[in-house]
């Protein structure tokens, strides 16, 4: 299998204690042990939005053949107050473009956190809330319209009732225990999907 990643710092794994301590990395392990000789590329870019991706990663999916695409933004939008409608607009055009470039790949979408379990968040913490709610369920609308499967890292979030066990040090990124919660979720998707994608290019 191949697989490209697009997204933000979630999607790169930042505040896990080592390199490949992500969510995305911790469940291509697993599958990995299945399908030896698979290879994911990583093209996430700390801090980017949905626009971001759109603009800096999409276009790097023209020219190599993807068997699964998996898509993880949302946070820098609720972060940065992108309005609701443009995200959802701009996400489901990321789908339609990256859907042009790798014909064929299937494509997994990943909730938007509840990004307002992180306590650097006071004053703000309930319209970060409500934002992270609005775009996860434009998340949801747009990965079904797109036929993508979608993992829920809303509902993980939302789980948790100690953050500073979720949370790493800078009190926003996932820990290694948050990064592994998310891979729990994420490893049966990414299995489900592979063994599509591998019926289809058999």
């Amino acid at each position: 299998m191949r697989i490209a990643v697009l997204g933000d710092s979630l999607a790169l794994g930042t505040g896990a204690s080592r390199a490949d301590g992500g969510f995305i990395f911790r469940a291509f392990r697993e599958l990995l042990q299945r399908r030896p000789g698979s290879r994911i590329d990583d093209m996430a870019i700390g801090g980017a939005t949905a626009a971001d991706v759109l603009r800096l990663q999409t276009p790097r999916l023209a020219g190599t053949r993807y068997d699964v695409v998996i898509v993880c933004v949302g946070g820098n939008d609720v972060v940065r107050r992108t309005r609701s409608d443009d995200f959802a607009r701009t996400y489901a055009e990321l789908l339609r473009r990256a859907g042009a470039l790798a014909p064929g790949a299937r494509f997994i979408c990943c909730g938007v956190p509840d990004v307002s379990v992180s306590p650097i968040f006071t004053d703000e913490r309930a319209s970060i809330a409500a934002a992270s709610f609005q775009d996860d369920r434009h998340v949801r609308v747009a990965a079904a319209a797109a036929g993508a499967a979608f993992v829920d890292l809303y509902a993980v979030t939302r789980a948790q009732r100690n953050a500073s066990r979720f949370l790493g040090r800078d009190r926003f990124h996932p820990s290694d225990r948050g990064y592994a919660l998310f891979a729990g979720t994420l490893a049966p998707v990414l299995e489900r999907v592979s063994e599509t994608a591998h019926g289809a290019s058999s």
